[in-house]
């Protein structure tokens, strides 16, 4: 079975390829251009699932699933038509983008069980989530919501966050 994994369609749009559960190939597209590429929100990463599909040695039509992890930056019809003209022959799924974080982070351990914790900045609304797994199961166990974000804390306390320098007047006193 081959699946093509597109995520981070809002920022930093990828793709991978497993090949029957192996991750056989995974780029970015901003890698593959060399640099920050103009986009829209949505924007399809064409150059890294081209890569990626290289990469595994396949065409689109050998392609059984695609999977879009959310959020899709308000392109859902668009991406649908596009997915289903590309890959003639691959079924769509949606995924939310936690439970991909998620599923990428425990199905690749090689444990047989686990507790998994995800944290971004707000993405979704959702900036946490923890979850419990075993086998073949992903359990979410409890969420966090923006504005209670530790990696968007985290940014603003080190500088690391866009809107840091407007908000934050107290960081200076911890450098």
């Amino acid at each position: 079975m081959l699946v093509l994994g597109v995520g981070g369609l809002v920022h930093d749009a990828a793709a991978a390829v497993l090949r029957d559960g192996e991750l056989v190939a995974a780029i970015e597209e901003d890698k593959i251009r060399g640099a920050l590429w103009p986009r829209n929100r949505g924007a399809w990463p064409q150059l890294a699932v081209q890569t990626c599909l290289e990469l595994a040695g396949a065409t689109p039509e050998q392609v059984d699933w695609v999977i879009l992890a959310g959020p899709l930056g308000g392109a859902e019809s668009r991406l649908h038509l596009q997915v289903k003209s590309q890959f003639p022959n691959g079924s769509l799924r949606v995924v939310d983008h936690h439970t991909a974080h998620a599923a990428s982070a425990y199905y690749l351990s090689g444990f047989d069980q686990a507790a998994v914790l995800t944290l971004d900045r707000t993405g979704d609304t959702r900036c946490g989530a923890l979850w419990q797994a075993e086998g073949n199961t992903l359990r979410l166990e409890e969420e966090l919501y923006s504005p209670d974000s530790p990696a968007e804390f985290y940014g603003r306390w080190s500088g690391s966050s866009p809107a840091a320098a407007k908000t934050c007047a107290w960081q200076g006193a911890w450098r």
